[in-house]
Formats: structure tokens, C-alpha cells, sequence
């Protein structure tokens, strides 16, 4: 009876929430429990609250990151949960729609950052040279990184004159390499977030994306081997654009999981930085795997 009161004599307050449960503290403000609205209406007014509520509930700590929140929700219909600190004091409540929202704005923003677009959220809307300027501020630095991974052909001009089809295949291996990083930048990246791995497992990190990156490695690496000798029936040629992938694939994938967790010791955001630094990278190791190995068996290449 008294919390029905208590309701109704707030009820300009009350009515800027959607109040659904009321969290029943202590004299300490410890939480004790949680009382359900219907509950309340329903029950005789003499009966004591600590008979309807409910004590066997969740709560999230105060110190929780927003993907802990993110991964409670989406396991749980709640349309609200408690936060309590380290004693267990009620301090607040975490509606389910503002963990959506923030949640997006933070999907939102790392999208943008993986593409080169910094500054924050760009709009149409925007004044042009504004949005302009977001872009190129990366772009810009995207220039000198493409030109060192070009200086490395340009090394090797006379063996891709001597053998124009190794054209056909850098770009295959430094794309297919790319892919295989990303894979392992996204999942540091995810891991990261829920604070499963800091920069000291670098080491651990590194070990498991190896083994999955050998794996990996040795299935593409004898696939564009053999579209290699269908296509020219050169298994020199095939050795050489298998190898090089294979080997490509155990850098990339290794670049992808420990990028993130450098930037992240670093004070860098591994959102906006990983993936440029992985592309370059590969492109780089790629472009010189393939050349030189071609380079060193170019008299059996070329028969």
C-alpha cells in the first residue's frame, strides 16, 4: 500500500519513465530485489513487499563495458537491468533501448573509421570541403603506402616482363591475403571490445590465428596452384603462385590478430589504423614473394 502511494503521489515524475519494475534496496541501499508493477497492483495492500518480490534477478556492475551489456541483452528480454557497484549498492538502471542506440552509434562510427573516413559521423547534409577533408586526410597517407607496395614491382620489372601472367596473379594473392587478414582483424577487434585479450596475449593471440592461418594457408595456396596449371599448364608457375599465397595468408592472418593489439598499447585506435597498415603489409610481402620466387625459378617457368 505504501508503494502504490508512493506511485501516486509522484505521478508527474513517474510518467517521464516507462516503469515496469520497481528494485527494492536496503537501508544501505544494497538490492534485494525486484518487484514486478503487476505484482504490486494485484496484491492486497497489507501484504509486505519482500513477499511478491522477486530475489533470484540479475544485475550488471557498474564497471561493465557496453559490449558485456550488448551480449546481456541480446540473451535476455529484459527491458531494463540493475547496476549495482562492488558492495552491491543500487546506484542505477540500463534500459535496454539505450544499450541499442549506443551500441549502433559505436557500430557506426568503427564502420567509418575502417574506410578511411575520420572525424567523426559524415552526412550528405555537411558542408562539402568538410566532408572532403574527412576523407583525404587518409586518403593522403593511403598514396605513400600504395606507392611503397608498388616500389617492390618495380624491382622486378624485367620477371614480370618475362613472365606477363604473374600479372594476373598479384593481385589474386594480395586480395585473397587481405581477406584472410581482415578475418583476423575483426576478430581481435571483437575480443578486444568484450576485454577477452590485451596487449600482453599478444603471444597467445598470435599462436591461434597461426594455427588457423596454416590451415588456411595450405587450402588456398594448392587451390590458386591449380587454377595456375589448368590455365598454363606450367607447374613451376603454379609452385611459385601457391607458395607465395600460402606464405602470404600466414603474414596476413598473423598481421591481422596482433595490428590491433599494438595500435591498442600504442594509445591508437585499431579501428581507424589496422586495416591500412595490414594492406600495405601484405601487398608489400605478397608482391615480393611472387617475384621472387619467379625470379629465382625463371629459367623452369620459362622452359
Amino acid at each position: 500500500g505504501e508503494v502504490l502511494e508512493e506511485l501516486r503521489r509522484n505521478t508527474e515524475r513517474y510518467q517521464r519513465h516507462d516503469v515496469q519494475y520497481i528494485y527494492v534496496t536496503d537501508t544501505s541501499g544494497v538490492l534485494r530485489g525486484v518487484l514486478r508493477l503487476r505484482d504490486l497492483v494485484l496484491t492486497s495492500e497489507g501484504t509486505p513487499v519482500q513477499q511478491i518480490m522477486i530475489t533470484a534477478m540479475e544485475a550488471v556492475p557498474v564497471q561493465a563495458p557496453l559490449a558485456t551489456l550488448r551480449d546481456f541483452f541480446a540473451t535476455r528480454a529484459y527491458r531494463g537491468v540493475p547496476v549495482v557497484d562492488r558492495a552491491g549498492r543500487l546506484v542505477g538502471v540500463v534500459r535496454h533501448a539505450d544499450v541499442a542506440e549506443a551500441v549502433g552509434e559505436q557500430e557506426v562510427s568503427d564502420h567509418l573509421k575502417a574506410q578511411g573516413i575520420v572525424g567523426g559521423e559524415e552526412l550528405r547534409t555537411m558542408p562539402t570541403f568538410t566532408r572532403a577533408w574527412h576523407r583525404l586526410s587518409w586518403l593522403s597517407i593511403n598514396i605513400v603506402l600504395n606507392i611503397m607496395a608498388a616500389s617492390v614491382i618495380a624491382l622486378y620489372q624485367e620477371t614480370l616482363a618475362a613472365v606477363i601472367a604473374l600479372a594476373v596473379f598479384l593481385p589474386i594473392i594480395s586480395d585473397m591475403s587481405g581477406c584472410s587478414g581482415n578475418q583476423a582483424i575483426a576478430v581481435s577487434m571483437r575480443e578486444i571490445t568484450l576485454g577477452l585479450i590485451r596487449p600482453s596475449d599478444a603471444f597467445r593471440v598470435w599462436r591461434k590465428e597461426l594455427a588457423v592461418g596454416l590451415i588456411n594457408s595450405l587450402v588456398l595456396g594448392v587451390l590458386l596452384g591449380l587454377a595456375a596449371y589448368v590455365w598454363k599448364e606450367n607447374i613451376y608457375l603454379s609452385l611459385v603462385v601457391g607458395l607465395a599465397l600460402a606464405l602470404n595468408t600466414i603474414v596476413s592472418v598473423s598481421l591481422g590478430g596482433l595490428v590491433p593489439l599494438f595500435l591498442r598499447s600504442m594509445r591508437f585506435d585499431p579501428a581507424l589504423a589496422s586495416g591500412p597498415i595490414l594492406t600495405t603489409v601484405t601487398d608489400m610481402c605478397g608482391f615480393f614473394l611472387v617475384l621472387s620466387f619467379a625470379t629465382a625459378m625463371l629459367p623452369l617457368i620459362r622452359g
